[in-house]
């Protein structure tokens, strides 16, 4: 019976096995966790040290980011050693839960002190924006990076991609304390180094749940530099040569930073100087409203045959107001000369010559009325009658277009950039901006009357939107060259 019940019972040293292997792992976990803790301490210092590049212009980044390898870093790599040496003793996937994320913090400060010009060698120094790759990083902490031959401690791809996503956040709140700090360029650096890595995400296949939901985060950090960019450009404080610079390799800085004909700014127009032009500019305003009221009876009447027979006069008195008064296109450059070296004569010909003024005043008046077929159209969307009372749009539209228009075709021609700005409500103003912004404002406001039910003659379709034209087109060229000359529509809301 004995022999039985012995070989029915465990065998003892299987209990002894399995607690010796149980006592080893909880021994090995807590050397691990010891190390780990350690090594944790170090990256709190060297992360503190980083933080302090929100506050320090990229003039004084040196002195601090060898600090930051001397005093953070380098304890960082001795306890990844200390760690390495340790844990490739036993089954790398077994234990590397406890270590991945002090090794990816590990790794995210590297990347970024190396980002920011530091993590120099002597074949190879340090530079602003430079990207480490894994291989630079295992070469620093002097480990193995992705191994597959063997079950050893080393730094895995998703550890790396983890940390670029770290330093993306950290890089993205660096573009806004940059601005602060009057280190423009630097953001625009940011920006680009972001945009770029974002789109290299997007080319990788991961399977990592992790890795992806961390990687579909950095949009947001993207969105954060864009906005900053944004305020930059809406405030012009954001220099085109600056655009530029991340795209124009080889290039120096200084022809960078050098301004270019093609990125100044619209300039307002001023009115020619002359005594005839300045009693011709204060008198125009007011022949214009005296001649709309002694013909607002007939409008009333019979607006189409009115306004048609308007026309001419309208056109001759904005022909005579834009010629004596206010510069043709391309005449501001022509104006410019520059100092005659001793010895030389002054030029004469094609190149001193001002622009036809005939030539300029017809073109201006063809696309005048090409834009009466635009601006009928746009009157139509905004409620005009559309099928019926097209004389009456179209020529409501051509009065408009004379008005508003005809100056702004004379004064700047036909150049995309300045009527980007004009269409924009970007542009200064100026007599002739002002007066087109006037005329708008009046059409629109002149169809306020139209709807309401006090059975007025005048209230019949566009005497009142003429009306609004006429009057807005007057105050808004007034306000436009006197207290506005020169303001944005952004300048004018601040002052």
């Amino acid at each position: 019976m004995a022999s039985n019940n012995s070989s029915n019972m465990i065998d003892p040293a299987i209990i002894e096995y399995l607690k010796a292997h149980g006592e080893e792992e909880i021994e090995v976990g807590d050397r691990l966790h010891q190390i780990s803790a350690a090594l944790n301490r170090n990256i709190s210092t060297c992360q503190g040290l980083l933080s302090r590049i929100h506050s320090t212009p990229s003039s004084k980044l040196p002195p601090l980011l060898k600090q930051i390898e001397e005093t953070g870093i380098q304890p960082e790599i001795e306890g990844v050693g200390e760690l390495a040496q340790f844990a490739s003793k036993y089954p790398y996937y077994k234990y590397n839960n406890k270590w991945s994320r002090s090794v990816q913090n590990v790794v995210g400060t590297i990347l970024l002190t190396g980002w920011l010009g530091g993590m120099g060698t002597e074949s190879r120094p340090g530079e602003l924006g430079r990207l480490l790759t894994i291989e630079d990083v295992g070469e620093i902490l002097r480990v193995p990076v992705n191994l597959k031959d063997r079950d050893a401690f080393h730094i895995t791809i998703e550890e790396y991609l983890l940390a670029l996503t770290d330093i993306t956040e950290e890089l993205s709140r660096l573009a806004m304390n940059s601005v602060t700090l009057g280190d423009v360029a630097l953001t625009v650096r940011i920006s680009s180094f972001i945009k770029d890595l974002f789109a290299g995400f997007q080319l990788l296949n991961l399977k990592n749940d992790i890795v992806r939901k961390r990687v579909d985060a950095v949009k947001y950090h993207v969105k954060k530099v864009e906005d900053v960019i944004y305020d930059l450009s809406l405030r012009n404080l954001l220099p085109k040569a600056d655009m530029s610079q991340t795209s124009g390799k080889g290039v120096p800085a200084q022809e960078l930073a050098k301004p270019k004909e093609t990125d100044a700014p619209m300039q307002a127009v001023r009115t020619i100087p002359s005594p005839e032009a300045q009693a011709l500019r204060h008198a125009h305003p007011a022949v214009l409203l005296a001649l709309f009221a002694i013909r607002f009876r007939a409008l009333v009447a019979d607006p189409v045959s009115t306004m048609q027979s308007s026309l001419p006069v309208i056109l001759a008195l904005q022909a005579a107001y834009t010629v004596t008064c206010l510069p043709a296109a391309g005449s501001q450059g022509a104006k410019t000369f520059r100092k005659l070296r001793p010895g030389e004569k002054k030029k004469t010909g094609s190149e001193t010559a001002g622009p036809n003024l005939a030539v300029t005043s017809l073109v201006a008046f063809v696309l005048t009325i090409v834009s009466a077929g635009a601006l009928h159209v746009l009157l139509v969307l905004f409620g005009a009658p559309f099928l019926t009372h097209l004389p009456h749009t179209f020529l409501c539209s051509l009065h408009l277009s004379l008005l508003g228009l005809y100056p702004l075709f004379y004064t700047r021609g036909v150049a995309g950039s300045d009527w980007t700005e004009i269409l924009g409500a970007r542009a200064p103003f100026d007599e002739a901006f002002g007066g087109l912004v006037g005329a708008g404002l009046g059409a629109w406001l002149g169809a306020v009357p139209i709807p309401l039910d006090w059975d007025r003659e005048w209230q019949k379709w566009p005497v009142t939107i003429l009306c609004g034209i006429y009057a807005g087109y007057t105050v808004g060229k007034l306000i436009g060259g006197t207290i506005a000359f020169g303001k944005r529509f952004g300048e004018i809301e601040t002052s």
